[in-house]
């Protein structure tokens, strides 16, 4: 793969590579020395070269493979990002995901981690659990259903069953069950999970189908009878664009939302994949962190609220600065005092740069 150019190698469940008897056959010693032995001849003959583990498991285990920080994995998929994002939708409360991601601490500059949502996959829920309550995962596992998704189960020692993935599209799933929506409104709330994503310390990755918006396929379940179909469509492009061509659309709105924030996400050094993070607690229903380049000349303060409704807000900014301006629509606002004053709307992404660095 590297001899014919692929920079950047995903290890797939890495987790169960090395078998013994006995054993749980996940992340044993000898699969931490497998990937060990793959980044040291990597670091000698194509040091340029990314390894990405994939190890759908707990928080605690999937850091593991970051290793020393300069030993292993460059890059671990955070897999815990997408069901603490989907229960902070449900609930309207960012108070766990912001607690976590408070404690997330990279063990060195030279690795970060592949931040994601949506994959052609499921949402994994053993990454959430010692996180979320084992009632707050199955209320989302129901509210799930309740979307017409599906849940999938793995067979326990005992005899019983818990739930491990689940299969939903990722805009389909932060919906609320028997309710009608807007267009606007369901773009716009797709639209701030996918802020949180790209704000966060790492690098992101999109699935194509959350780039241009699409819902649900059930009838491809109904197919396959494999219910992992349901996020897998495979639409014509010239189906694509012509919905794409319409503003009224959902692809459209998505697209053209999700675009900007990207264009603005690529201009800024304090989105850099090593820029420093600190995580802002101003309000129970808004996630928000500041982040900022390593060189200090770039500064962004990232508010995302994940409720319907409307709050005031009030930040401490430091260094008595003043003066913000808002990245993704040009909007102004000043500090007194060095405190912050602003109302954000229902669904609101904010990403205020600092303009007197």
């Amino acid at each position: 793969y590297i001899a014919h150019g692929a920079e950047l190698i995903r290890l797939d469940a890495i987790t169960f590579i090395w078998k013994e008897i006995g054993t749980t056959c996940a992340s044993l010693p000898r699969t931490h020395r497998i990937v060990q032995l793959m980044r040291t001849v990597l670091d000698f003959v194509a040091p340029h070269v990314i390894l990405i583990t994939e190890t759908n498991v707990p928080h605690s285990e999937n850091i593991s493979y970051f290793g020393d920080g300069s030993n292993e994995a460059q890059m671990v998929y955070n897999f815990s990002l997408p069901p603490l994002t989907l229960h902070t939708f449900h609930s309207g409360n960012a108070e766990v995901l912001s607690r976590w991601a408070d404690s997330l601490i990279l063990p060195s500059d030279r690795v970060t981690f592949f931040n994601f949502l949506a994959s052609h996959d499921g949402i994994g829920l053993t990454p959430a659990r010692g996180i979320l309550s084992d009632s707050d995962i199955a209320n989302i596992a129901d509210r799930v259903t309740a979307l017409g998704g599906y849940v999938s189960y793995k067979n326990n020692p005992d005899g019983g069953q818990t739930a491990y993935e689940l299969n939903i599209n990722y805009l389909d799933a932060l919906g609320i069950p028997d309710q009608g929506e807007p267009v606007a409104l369901v773009a716009r709330r797709f639209l701030v999970a996918q802020a949180i994503m790209l704000a966060l310390q790492g690098v992101p990755g999109i699935y194509f189908h959350s780039l241009f918006g699409s819902r649900g396929w059930p009838d491809g379940v109904q197919n396959t009878g494999r219910p992992r179909t349901i996020n897998r469509q495979k639409p014509s492009r010239q189906q694509i664009e012509l919905e794409l061509a319409d503003p009224g659309s959902l692809r459209n709105q998505v697209f053209r939302g999700y675009s900007n924030l990207l264009r603005q996400r690529s201009a800024h050094a304090a989105f850099h994949p090593n820029a420093e993070q600190q995580v802002v607690f101003c309000h129970e229903s808004v996630f928000a962190l500041w982040r900022q380049s390593k060189e200090r000349n770039s500064v962004i303060l990232c508010l995302h609220n994940v409720s319907n409704v409307i709050h005031d807000l009030r930040i401490p900014l430091p260094d008595d600065r003043k003066a913000l301006t808002d990245i993704l629509t040009g909007v102004k606002f000043s500090a007194s005092q060095g405190l912050l004053k602003l109302k954000i709307q229902p669904y609101e992404v904010r990403w205020l740069v600092v303009d007197d660095v």
